[in-house]
């Protein structure tokens, strides 16, 4: 009688439980996606400290290492979009890498931290290409980032983050192509809608606003450049994201002055 009873209680009272790794890591991919396309480079440096200090031998570890990467990444991409000097970029750049190079080391198949390595290596790469350029280092992060692209494109050759930096590779790099690169962008786009995204997963799901955005920068890229679907592309980015700062401060009011010159 009195287990029953005791049974009985217990069952009644709300025990509080710790958040799951995988709740409390959802909860930091959302706060370091939303920082990133509000471009607030001081949320970014804190989330990526917090990310830092969760243990390498936790559940989700190789993922704390990927939003940690992710965080130092978009600090420099938003720093460079503000004026951030050039040294303090690579210190990203390179805290960044390790970072991804540590999910690596923890989830061997994990395609996007290759990719992501892919893509701060071929940044680095062109940081040494500057007034006095050093070559040999240039070639050897050039030869990494290929050598870690073509990693993740063998693991996950329809990933929308695999094809972002797929097609910034060959928009950007000497002997590049835009119209490929938009092909790219374009297989993304389809790719990321198909794929959709779940805001409860801790998983890297972004991809389709970015589309989106590199779309718009490649058309106006163009030769000659159309500038009407460029506008049109940032502008379903935006609806997207509508605080992505980037997008609404920069590049938008950049195709608005190229399309109506006489209102400058």
């Amino acid at each position: 009688m009195f287990g029953a009873i005791l049974v009985l209680l217990l069952g009644s009272c709300q025990v509080a439980t710790p958040a799951s790794a995988t709740q409390e890591m959802s909860k930091l991919k959302a706060k370091v996606m939303s920082a990133d396309y509000r471009g607030d480079i001081a949320e970014l440096t804190r989330l990526r400290d917090a990310l830092g200090q969760w243990p390498k031998d936790r559940e989700l570890a190789y993922l704390a290492r990927y939003w940690g990467g992710f965080a130092s990444w978009r600090i420099a991409m938003n720093g460079a979009n503000n004026q951030m000097k050039t040294d303090e970029q690579v210190v990203n750049l390179k805290n960044a890498a390790g970072d991804f190079y540590r999910a690596i080391q923890l989830k061997d198949d994990f395609a996007d931290a290759y990719a992501a390595a892919a893509g701060v290596n071929g940044w680095l790469a062109n940081t040494y290409n500057g007034p006095t350029p050093d070559r040999p280092s240039m070639l050897e992060r050039v030869y990494l980032a290929y050598a870690l692209l073509t990693r993740a494109t063998t693991l996950e050759p329809a990933n929308p983050r695999v094809l972002w930096i797929k097609g910034g590779f060959l928009q950007f790099a000497p002997g590049g192509s835009v119209e490929r690169a938009i092909a790219t962008y374009k297989q993304q786009f389809d790719e990321a809608e198909r794929r959709g995204v779940d805001p409860t997963s801790p998983l890297p799901d972004w991809g389709k606003p970015e589309a989106l955005m590199s779309l718009a920068y490649a058309h106006s890229s163009q030769t000659p450049p159309d500038l009407a679907t460029a506008r049109d592309e940032a502008k379903q980015a935006l609806e997207l994201v509508p605080d992505w700062s980037y997008v609404r401060d920069k590049l938008i009011p950049q195709i608005e002055q190229r399309l109506h010159p006489e209102g400058r």
